[in-house]
């Protein structure tokens, strides 16, 4: 799934809603990895989804309230109007679905901007290795001096990804601590084999500074774990944290 049947798919509000299934679910999935406005466009979605069951929520809350407070009779047009609202929440779900529809128009751009602002700490780490990545080998770090992060913050690996041997219908990148423990999995198509790749590490995963390998391995098409094939391609990082 590229960027722009993502948008006509309108897969963001779609995912949230746990309408979209299948192997559109999955494509989705594999392409908002590596799609910066399709990772923001579904944190302001899911923010949006977020605040809205929220106020569904308070208005029941009001709405039990008003029904449950002794009163004195009232003309019957109160009465129906009582009901009308508290009938609101069941029609939760449906006015949901409707705002979804116009969400890109109205609300989405403003939520969007909050999340490109909290998105930006993110992008300001950013390590780049280019074609070096694998120029110095398996066993000398990619980048000559440790790369310098706020632990709390994600960062960005970018870097050629050429794997070596015969071409893999699908890849899995790993992210390993010192010790071989995968801290990080992210499944990688194999159409971008040969290309430019960007690893995306959220913060506070990594557990102490000091040195990572990047590994990948080619991904077994039944399950899309790792196979039992060796890597086709590894390289290490080190990484010191501000104090």
């Amino acid at each position: 799934m590229d960027h722009s049947e993502a948008i006509r798919l309108q897969a963001a509000e779609k995912y949230v809603l746990g309408e979209l299934q299948g192997s559109l679910r999955d494509e989705y999935e594999e392409h908002y990895f590596d799609c910066a406005e399709c990772a923001a466009d579904l944190k302001a979605t899911a923010a949006f989804v977020s605040m809205s069951r929220m106020a569904f929520r308070q208005e029941a809350a009001v709405a039990a309230s008003t029904v449950e407070r002794p009163s004195s009779p009232q003309p019957p047009w109160i009465q129906r109007f009582r009901w009308t609202f508290i009938a609101i929440p069941t029609f939760a779900a449906l006015v949901l679905a409707v705002v979804a529809g116009y969400q890109h128009q109205v609300t989405i751009p403003g939520l969007q901007k909050s999340a490109t602002l909290a998105a930006s700490s993110t992008s300001a780490q950013i390590l780049d290795l280019g074609a070096s990545a694998v120029r110095r080998g398996g066993d000398t770090a990619a980048n000559e001096t440790p790369f310098l992060i706020n632990p709390a913050l994600g960062f960005l690996v970018n870097f050629d990804f050429t794997p070596s041997g015969e071409p893999a219908p699908a890849y899995v990148c790993q992210l390993r601590d010192s010790t071989g423990r995968v801290v990080l999995q992210q499944a990688v198509p194999g159409t971008k084999a040969n290309q430019a790749f960007s690893m995306t590490v959220p913060g506070g995963l990594l557990p102490s500074r000091g040195r990572y390998q990047v590994v990948f391995l080619p991904a077994d098409p039944a399950t899309g774990q790792p196979s039992s094939a060796g890597s086709v391609m590894s390289f290490p990082i080190t990484v010191a944290f501000r104090q």
